[in-house]
């Protein structure tokens, strides 16, 4: 099935509540930790290193990211696969490993962490899609096994139950393997392994959309994104959810896009996805849902509910006709002009992922000239609205 990214509205915070034995939040130095070693499995003179700030990497400016859909804060460590030193014909593979920590006498183990990865193609040929692999080891490194590993797009917080794999070893270690060259970037933070306490949360009730509703609206985010409102109440029994991971499919067999740390029990909760009459959410269409409710003892995943939504679509369905506007220069060096014989509204201009990197409109712009020249060159769309109707256009910038 093909990968849907989205973006949630809220994202719940992960507590922990049990004997913690190896934490690590990055915090006090610009430099890694001594106790973690930077391991270039491939020899090519990659590192980890230290991050900062709100801002994940790759994406259009102040996009505030990692303070929105994350728990990263402040330092955080990670690798800058799209900006190495290195050239894309060069293969990746490294690995950020943690310190040894003791596990003897523990009746259970659970790793947490959080994380934002991106490793999509960025070039045709010698570059190669990013992936990432998180790996615990039993006997002081020598071997190592997978407990979860990433590709694509993919954020949010990170409860994994390594018990069987650790077992009462006292000399365990984690680690965070990175392949895949020229292919963007991967960080991590609250890196936290403990023998937690306290049992599972019970399954989440009330969920809304009921189970088979129909005329589900889509509405139009502060974003000017489409958008389904989703709710739920907390178990009142069990020990307490610290948070939540939201799964979607188009059949009930597989449900399984996340949206991770989504919290259904904040007001006015939704998920957003489209920005298009014909992407994201799709008006008179069945969708699927379930909610798992997470503590570090545990997950328990709510039954499959379906809806489908009603025969509006915020954005419209109506394009603009080709002949109606122009751009030119295409390709452009810094200014382009949009001629239009009706008017325009807006203008949103989109990079090669999909991330928004320039809003305008027409109040803003001197006789439909805009400045292009922040955008590093290469491909763009550039979607030109005028009321309820749009058009895109791809732009090649140089």
């Amino acid at each position: 099935m093909r990968k849907i990214t989205f973006l949630a509205m809220l994202i719940a915070t992960l507590f922990t509540n049990g004997q913690i034995i190896l934490s690590e939040d990055f915090e006090g130095s610009s430099s890694l930790p001594e106790t973690w070693e930077n391991d270039d499995i491939a020899g090519a003179g990659d590192t980890w290193a230290i991050g900062s700030g709100v801002d994940a990497p790759y994406y259009a400016a102040d996009n505030g990211y990692f303070d929105t859909y994350t728990e990263i804060y402040g330092n955080y460590a990670w690798f800058d696969s799209a900006n190495n030193g290195t050239n894309n014909e060069v293969a990746e593979e490294l690995a950020l490993t943690s310190p040894a920590f003791d596990c003897s006498g523990l009746s259970s183990v659970v790793l947490s962490f959080s994380n934002w990865f991106l490793g999509d193609e960025v070039a045709a040929g010698t570059s190669t899609v990013g992936a990432g692999f998180v790996e615990v080891s039993n006997d002081g490194g020598t071997s190592w096994t997978t407990v979860t590993s990433f590709g694509g797009q993919t954020y949010g917080e990170n409860i994994i139950d390594i018990t069987d794999e650790v077992g009462s070893s006292s000399s365990s270690h984690v680690r965070f393997r990175w392949t895949g060259n020229y292919s963007f970037f991967w960080a991590i933070d609250n890196i936290i392994v403990q023998q937690p306490e306290g049992s599972a949360p019970d399954v989440c009730t009330n969920m809304t959309p009921a189970n088979e509703a129909t005329d589900v609206e889509i509405v139009l985010s502060n974003n000017d994104l489409k958008m389904i409102y989703f709710s739920w109440d907390a178990a009142t029994t069990g020990d307490p959810a610290t948070s939540y991971n939201w799964y979607f499919g188009t059949t009930a067999d597989d449900v399984s896009n996340l949206v991770s740390g989504f919290d259904g029990t904040a007001e006015n909760s939704g998920i957003t996805w489209g920005d298009t009459a014909d992407t994201g959410w799709q008006t008179n269409t069945t969708y699927y849902w379930k909610v798992a409710s997470i503590n570090t003892a545990g997950i328990t995943e709510s039954s499959v509910y379906s809806f489908t939504t009603g025969s509006t679509n915020p954005l419209g369905i109506e394009d603009i006709s080709v002949d109606t506007f122009s751009v030119s220069p295409n390709p452009v060096k810094d200014i382009i002009t949009i001629n239009s014989s009706t008017g325009f509204d807006t203008i949103k201009v989109f990079n090669q992922l999909g991330q928004l990197v320039i809003k305008s409109n027409s109040k803003l712009m001197d006789g439909g000239r805009l400045d292009l020249s922040s955008l590093n060159p290469g491909m763009y769309l550039m979607q030109i609205r005028s009321d309820n109707k749009s058009k895109t256009v791809k732009i090649i910038k140089e």
